[in-house]
């Protein structure tokens, strides 16, 4: 199956030669962008490939340039084979967060450690995305009986409905929301949004 290109706020810097915090205080904050067009994964936005690459302006304009060298560069680091546009086209995400839901509430931190130990307890990731791990679904639950057999204490253990719940979309657990950064989130505490 070939993986999705993504971003998160450092690979949109990156391509676009702009300060990862400027996507939340610049784009986001005038509409540029929206955190609606991105999909939550331990607490923080991922956005669609396409849907990003899409907001560059024509060559010689003003503002929003692509960098095609960063980009082609990008997705070779990320073996990406499409660019989708929409988040309803990505394939199921876990973050630290999510993975230890899906082991009976393993901590955050016992999977970060598990994923940086090299142990193979937890399978590499397929994503670093603005300094997080991030895995397809399929990933981590095709390396589930591994996972289990080498827990030493029997604390990781798949839970189905948390997987079905990732699978179908409707997952509201840990990692699941984030709290607004930069501009917009001043503007909506002061108005109550």
């Amino acid at each position: 199956m070939a993986k999705p290109l993504l971003f998160g706020r450092m690979e949109i810097g990156r391509v676009y030669k702009i300060k990862p915090a400027a996507v939340s205080n610049n784009w986001v904050y005038k509409g540029v962008l929206s955190y609606e067009d991105a999909v939550i994964v331990s607490g923080k936005p991922v956005w669609p490939g396409g849907l990003v690459i899409a907001l560059a302006l024509p060559p010689g304009s003003r503002g929003r340039q692509l960098d095609e060298q960063e980009l082609a560069a990008l997705e070779d680091e990320q073996l990406a084979g499409y660019r989708p546009k929409k988040k309803a086209e990505l394939p199921p995400l876990v973050g630290a967060q999510e993975y230890g839901e899906l082991f009976g509430g393993v901590s955050e931190f016992t999977v970060s450690s598990a994923a940086l130990s090299g142990s193979g307890q937890v399978p590499a990731p397929d994503y670093e995305l603005s300094g997080s791990k991030v895995w397809l679904l399929d990933t981590v639950l095709a390396h589930a009986p591994t996972t289990m057999e080498m827990s030493r204490k029997k604390i990781w253990v798949l839970r189905d409905e948390v997987a079905a719940a990732l699978r179908e979309g409707r997952y509201a657990g840990p990692g699941s929301f984030f709290s607004q950064r930069g501009n917009k989130a001043t503007v909506n505490s002061e108005t109550g949004d």
